[in-house]
């Protein structure tokens, strides 16, 4: 029975070829988006899974408000840690991470600069799971001065992982900071789904000034908790609020707490920190759950308009096989019989598609890893069940997309079919004109879609920042220039095409320290962003002075003098902030100047309170980044003599350089993506319901051509009679807008509330998409409609 349904389907398929070729590619299509998306989705759920305990690995991370200042981060202080490990059974073991930024790493004579270090407890491999290839986890950071590093690492260094005992030198400039570590191991690389990832890792214990550090307000660490089997992390993390009142002041606390201040302890699953977690002192950038969640659904509306056109198209033709059907129905087929024929049709035709799908995914993977900056990859034998998941794929879009034209093949009366009677009823008609609105819905809702995300990028791109991100490099490891990098500063300012140069510890679009401070006539705390920065900071960035003035070498008391934006003041109630002081609870501050706000973070958050202090001064920092603000006439001169001149001074260290457009843009990468992606997904959702509507148009004209024969010979036109065939669907377009506009209205407003800075969607969004709808709708019936009338009217009448 199976070869005879096979031989039916191929015969079909030979005998109208265009139609199955049209089927296929469909199918085919929407097969191919629904793959590629859900293998991003399986990706980005699949962070973190990889640790054997996941299930009882949490974050500590802090939320908190002082005043009016939001505190959302992943930094606590060892002292936290520590009692966390001694108050809570519930805690088998811990693990804290201590960024130690850009380190200059000493290999015999050769000097590389690695960004990906960190110092570890020696519980570390206790509680993740990254296997050593050489080396035992419980001795790895037994000592101060152990380090593991990967196996990426060992191979860079000396050529194989084998690298057990060899020395490692942070040469940083001052003599004091150089350090000589042992390799004790070396670990399998970091996979790409982890949250986090390192390249070296040394004993905490390497460094005791802050490990050992009491002080509660001293946030250095992200930390990482393993419970015990069976505890609840809801349960624990409730216990959370006495663990603050009891070291942060009891009564006082309670009196702090009751005047509208926080500050909270909780718990982040590991699991679940990639997709939902945006805080400040995160390792990198995470996901987004909502954007995951967007493009797993729109995998499914691909696939389902995919199975739409399928319906449409089958259906359209139904009547070249009536005589078929109702000849099997005459010599003995029953219903159930004819429909499970053609059931196996639609199967046979979409595991083909499948196959075809599955040939455009490896053709497109190369771009799609490009554009989603992702490692994707399909495992179709490595991993169980990626076969069998493709084959019930395949299953399931040909029972759903071949249903509905099984069950009206087989619906069709012999005797009226054979007499030439054979029709259909409205009902069917009705179904296939809402499965086209739904389609043209979806489009039209992927456009607006489209249209707002590339608008809302657009705002990020060209809004008012409050500073200039063009035209400056940034030199990004001047710390191994040494203590002092005023010498190399005043080169760069030498030549002809560099407009002004300035270090800092930190940069727009990069993390900020948060401090807290006191202030005169201030009865409350407060915290600042803090940014420590040199003299030409304020000409280098293009910032804006609305009061006092800026840092300035004439001005000697300039070591212990603060400049604070807008929002600090605003913060501070002050209407006159010049001369007074503020504190970060040992050394006074006076304000020397106030800045414009200015968005040194995105813009998916408000400007938050800041404070300037001077590099070299009271509260000092090291000058981590160089920035050199240049004319954008010749820049490949401008940046051959910037290395020249770090060669000169620094022979031997590699030259690390960015452009701060390029890294600030970097914080909007998410948006940017599904900018791309609902870009191509809406024109292949718009592309794939015209091969729909091509179907249909094909149906109606196929019942209407005794009647496009009559209007002919009673003297219509060619143009009226496209006129008049064009209406049925414009109208189904027009309804389809009805449906549409309010829901992306909803969604895309639902979606721009994740921004503080954000656009009106506007009435054009909404025209736009219902016109580019509209338009490709008639291009596609116009195909069809004005071949029928421009045919021979004899033709049409003599047409059975």
């Amino acid at each position: 029975m199976f070869k005879n349904y096979l031989k039916a389907a191929l015969r079909s398929m030979l005998k109208y070829k265009g139609f199955s070729v049209i089927n296929i590619l469909g199918l085919a299509i929407g097969i191919a988006c629904s793959i590629l998306i859900f293998t991003f989705v399986n990706f980005e759920w699949s962070y973190d899974r990889f640790h054997e305990k996941s299930d009882r690995i949490q974050r500590v991370a802090v939320r908190a408000l002082i005043g009016d200042t939001k505190i959302n981060q992943t930094y606590s202080s060892a002292m936290t840690f520590k009692k966390l490990l001694e108050d809570f059974p519930e805690i088998e073991t811990g693990v804290k991470f201590l960024n130690l930024g850009s380190v200059p790493v000493k290999i015999d004579q050769r000097i590389f600069y690695e960004n990906r270090v960190f110092a570890v407890d020696s519980t570390f491999f206790d509680i993740f799971t990254f296997p050593l290839i050489h080396g035992d986890s419980k001795t790895v950071f037994a000592e101060p001065n152990f380090m593991v590093i990967t196996e990426s690492t060992a191979r860079k260094y000396f050529g194989s992982t084998n690298a057990v005992g060899n020395l490692i030198t942070f040469d940083d400039a001052s003599p004091e900071d150089i350090r000589t570590y042992q390799v004790t191991g070396v670990s399998e690389d970091v996979p790409a789904n982890s949250h986090f990832h390192y390249d070296i890792l040394v004993a905490s214990s390497s460094f005791p000034e802050y490990v050992n550090s009491t002080g509660w307000t001293n946030n250095n660490f992200i930390t990482y908790l393993l419970l015990k089997e069976g505890t609840s992390a809801r349960a624990l993390e409730a216990k959370f609020a006495d663990f603050a009142r009891k070291y942060m002041g009891g009564d006082q606390f309670d009196e702090w707490v009751a005047r509208g201040n926080f500050w909270e302890y909780y718990l982040q699953a590991i699991k679940s920190i990639h997709l939902t977690s945006d805080l400040n002192g995160e390792f990198e950038p995470n996901g987004n759950k909502t954007y995951v969640m967007m493009f797993l659904i729109i995998s499914i509306i691909i696939l389902l308009i995919a199975c739409i056109n399928f319906m449409n198209l089958t259906t359209a033709k139904s009547s070249l096989r009536a005589r078929e059907v109702s000849l099997r129905k005459v010599v003995g087929a029953d219903r159930k019989t004819l429909m499970t024929q053609f059931l196996n049709e639609s199967v046979f035709l979409s595991f083909i598609a499948l196959a075809v799908g599955i040939l455009l995914v490896q053709i497109l993977m190369p771009f799609y890893r490009n554009l989603m900056v992702r490692e994707l990859r399909i495992h179709y034998f490595e991993n169980a069940f990626v076969i069998p998941a493709l084959i019930i794929l395949g299953l399931i879009v040909g029972l759903v997309s071949g249903s509905y034209p099984a069950f009206i093949l087989s619906s069709f009366r012999p005797v009226a079919v054979l007499k030439g009677q054979a029709g259909e009823r409205k009902s069917g008609l009705w179904i296939r004109n809402i499965l086209i609105v739904f389609q043209f819905a979806i489009s039209i809702f992927l456009i607006v879609g489209a249209q707002t995300v590339y608008k809302q990028l657009r705002l990020f791109q060209e809004k008012k920042l409050g500073f200039d991100k063009a035209n400056i490099l940034v030199v990004n490891n001047p710390g191994a220039l040494g203590s002092d990098v005023t010498p190399f500063k005043e080169v760069l300012r030498n030549h002809s095409g560099i407009i002004d140069v300035s270090g800092s510890n930190t940069l727009p679009g990069r993390s900020f320290s948060n401090i807290g401070f006191r202030a005169e006539d201030v009865e409350e705390g407060f915290t600042l962003n803090i940014c420590v920065c040199d003299e030409a900071f304020l000409s280098t960035m293009k910032l804006n002075l609305i009061r006092g003035r800026f840092f300035s070498k004439a001005f000697i008391t300039d070591s212990s003098a603060v400049i604070l934006n807008q929002r600090a003041v605003d913060l501070l109630g002050w209407e006159e902030p010049l001369g007074k002081r503020i504190s970060n609870y040992r050394i006074p501050f006076h304000i020397v100047g106030v800045i414009e706000d200015y968005h040194y973070e995105s813009l998916h958050q408000e400007v938050r309170p800041m404070a300037l202090f001077l590099a070299g001064g009271a509260f000092d920092r090291s000058q981590r980044y160089i920035s050199v603000r240049y004319h954008p006439g010749d820049i490949e001169g401008t940046l051959t003599y910037i290395e020249d001149a770090w060669n000169d001074f620094v022979p031997n260290m590699p030259f690390e350089y960015s452009f701060l457009d390029d890294d600030y843009d970097n914080l909007y990468i998410n948006e940017e993506q599904t900018r791309q992606l609902f870009t191509i997904f809406s024109m292949l959702a718009v592309f794939i319901a015209s091969l729909g509507l091509f179907g249909l148009t094909s149906f109606v004209v196929d019942r209407k051509i005794k009647e496009i024969g009559i209007r002919k010979v009673l003297g219509a036109t060619v143009p009226g009679i496209v006129g008049i065939l064009s209406v049925t669907f414009t109208k189904w377009i027009v309804l389809a807008n009805v449906l549409a506009w309010p829901a992306a209205w909803f969604a895309m407003n639902r979606w721009l509330q994740n921004f503080a800075y954000r656009v009106n969607i506007g009435w054009f969004s909404f025209l736009l998409a219902g016109l580019l709808a509209l338009i490709i709708a008639l291009a596609t019936i116009s195909f069809q409609t004005v071949k029928a009338a421009m045919a021979n009217p004899v033709d049409a009448l003599k047409y059975e």
